[in-house]
């Protein structure tokens, strides 16, 4: 049988003891665990996405909940939904310049690196546009 790991990072989940109860965390990423996401019913592709009939699903699936059904599940972490985010925040940090200015201001000492000809030009024209005219 697989072994029980978080719905969210991927922790293995032996140390924690079963049955889940509604107040245990991750001890990696301390999120909630007796939540939907853990749970065997859980199916993102179906309306409720809940396969237990008499379940009443909260509406938040990565919260901890009350629910009777609640039945923890082996393989319930998907490691594309961290891909997904990696990639998503690696594009980020490329469009805005995150992990370059992130090096420069540690290499620098905190110091304020000065504007570079062609951003003084892009500031120029940005107070060209919202510049209050007084007349």
């Amino acid at each position: 049988m697989a072994e029980l790991t978080c719905w969210n990072c991927g922790q293995n989940l032996a140390e924690v003891p079963l049955p889940i109860s509604r107040h245990d965390h991750c001890p990696q990423c301390f999120t909630e665990l007796h939540c939907c996401r853990l749970c065997r019913f859980y199916d993102p592709k179906i309306p409720d996405q809940c396969e237990e009939d008499n379940a009443d699903p909260p509406l938040n699936k990565e919260v901890g909940n009350f629910c009777e059904w609640f039945q923890p599940r082996a393989g319930a972490f998907q490691s594309s939904r961290t891909q997904k985010k990696n990639i998503s925040l690696n594009k980020l940090d490329s469009l805005f310049g995150g992990s370059e200015a992130k090096d420069e201001l540690d290499s620098s000492e905190n110091a304020t690196p000065s504007p570079t000809p062609e951003q003084d030009d892009v500031r120029a024209k940005l107070d060209s546009l919202f510049s209050k005219d007084d007349d």
